[in-house]
């Protein structure tokens, strides 16, 4: 009897009965078909449900980046259990940590180092990530409804205590028709997957499973790999950061063969948008904002980037979005804290209320941390991280606007900014910078570039180069490594 495709599962398996033999995965030359990828999710349900899991509980997914992650994910949830991926490159007391905050009943193991896999045999229920599972008739698996929890994804674990965040299949499905409408997924495409999917499955593996495309995914970013999956593929996923590492140093007639990329998780430096234009032209770029609790915010399609490339579009058509004056300090630009309310929001931290209230207002909100603006054709435009944001002499200063001068100057490849103690200010902003290859800069040129285009209070007392940023799993800069190389004396500033 046909059900209503209303969760992931259900709307994935419709997918599968339309286009049972058509490309779903690839992974090492091996092409898994729809059929193929739901037959071995299936027998993973089983598995699990022979062995006990009742509905809702938790089970990790430790491991690399392969074709058996994403059936054991899909089996997860199959079987009427929690999905929790889990970063398989966090050091082994923090996964225990996660897994522990999460209550996983069992942690599914596959590609990593000796110590990771020992200490989880030692800890936990572990079962291993296998491309050739158990085929079984039975039990027979539960219907999930729309409300029923999905995933728990780990969040703030670089920088912070880390929460989980309770999506159900219902908030899940919604972000993935939301990309899927918006971007050019659909059957016919091909995305090349290099991120960890631990990050990356609801903003490119769910949207192109839910709309009939395919994925090569590889098992981890390599400049080379993904310049070569790009000749046999239509689009890429990736953080600008990675972006800006691939038009440096992966071979543009590779690059070229690709219709268009998506990117998200930080902000855009227009001038690597701008040089991706020039360069590759007939690759489009489509850009959306969200996060882990509230998964896509706004879109902005290729049109949109090409006539305003500041903004980060606008808000989905179920999605609202409003901006929060800031209490205290003045205020940059007009802009405020933007808030956020959306059918794809999570429904709350895993067992910490007071972290969920905190998070949401009394009407249900998300408040997103995020420093920003909505003009009055809708187009939300991005200033800062309210975390982020140096209060120097008084005065709110965003590293946004210091980064995009940075990144406009022609040797520069990428660049961030944080704040540092001031004896004067309170907290006075530095810029940190990767010079291009082949590219002559120094220090005390990036300052005065920088100093010279900015007004007096947005103007960086110091500046220094490095051969590469440090980054979170995901390639993103990771902001809090930098500030502490610097008060720790590992990167060396120049001063104004």
């Amino acid at each position: 009897m046909a059900t209503t495709a209303n969760t992931i599962v259900s709307w994935i398996g419709a997918v599968v009965r339309s286009h049972p033999n058509e490309p779903a995965l690839i992974y090492n030359g091996v092409t898994w078909t729809y059929r193929d990828l739901w037959l071995r999710s299936g027998a993973i349900a089983r598995q699990l449900l022979a062995d006990g899991l009742r509905p809702g509980q938790a089970v990790g997914l430790v491991g690399a980046n392969e074709a058996a992650y994403l059936a054991t994910y899909f089996g997860i949830m199959r079987a009427g259990g929690t999905a929790v991926p889990v970063n398989a490159m966090l050091d082994v007391k923090s996964i225990r940590e996660q897994l522990e905050l999460v209550e996983a009943t069992a942690v599914f193991v596959g590609r990593v180092s000796v110590a990771v896999r020992d200490e989880l045999f030692e800890s936990f229920r572990t079962l291993p990530i296998d491309d050739s599972p158990t085929f079984v008739s039975q039990p027979r698996l539960p219907v999930i409804g729309p409300n029923s929890f999905c995933s728990i994804m780990l969040t703030s674990g670089s920088t912070g205590q880390p929460k989980g965040v309770v999506h159900t299949h219902g908030t899940m499905l919604h972000a993935a028709l939301q990309l899927g409408s918006m971007f050019p997924f659909g059957q016919g495409q091909r995305g090349v997957v290099f991120l960890p999917l631990y990050a990356c499955i609801p903003e490119q593996v769910l949207p192109m499973l839910c709309t009939g495309g395919a994925l090569e995914i590889l098992p981890t970013f390599d400049v080379e790999l993904v310049a070569d999956a790009c000749t046999r593929a239509t689009m890429l996923d990736a953080v600008p950061t990675v972006l800006g590492r691939l038009i440096e140093h992966a071979p543009l007639n590779k690059l070229a063969r690709i219709k268009w990329v998506l990117f998200a998780s930080e902000p855009m430096p227009v001038a690597l948008l701008r040089r991706w234009w020039e360069e590759l032209p007939s690759i489009e770029t489509h850009q959306f904002y969200g996060m882990t609790e509230i998964l896509p915010l706004t879109a902005a399609p290729h049109r949109m980037l090409r006539a305003e490339p500041t903004t980060v579009g606008r808000p989905f058509p179920t999605t609202g979005l409003t901006v929060k004056p800031l209490p205290g300090a003045a205020p940059i630009d007009g802009s405020g804290e933007l808030v956020g309310t959306s059918p794809a929001r999570m429904r709350g931290y895993h067992n910490d209320p007071k972290a969920t209230s905190g998070a949401l207002s009394a009407a249900g909100a998300m408040r997103t941390g995020d420093l920003g603006r909505i003009d009055d054709r809708g187009l939300v435009f991005l200033t800062g991280r309210l975390k982020d944001i140096i209060i120097s002499g008084g005065i709110n200063v965003s590293p946004g606007e210091i980064e995009d001068v940075a990144c406009h100057h022609p040797a520069v490849e990428s660049a961030i900014v944080v704040g540092i103690p001031s004896d004067v200010w309170g907290e006075t902003p530095v810029v940190v910078a990767v010079a291009k290859r082949d590219q002559s800069l120094s220090a005390d040129e990036l300052l005065r570039y920088c100093r010279g285009n900015l007004t007096s209070f947005k103007r960086p007392s110091g500046a220094a180069l490095v051969s590469r940023l440090p980054t979170t799993g995901i390639g993103k800069a990771a902001k809090e490594a930098v500030k502490r190389m610097i008060i720790e004396g590992e990167i060396r500033l120049v001063r104004a």
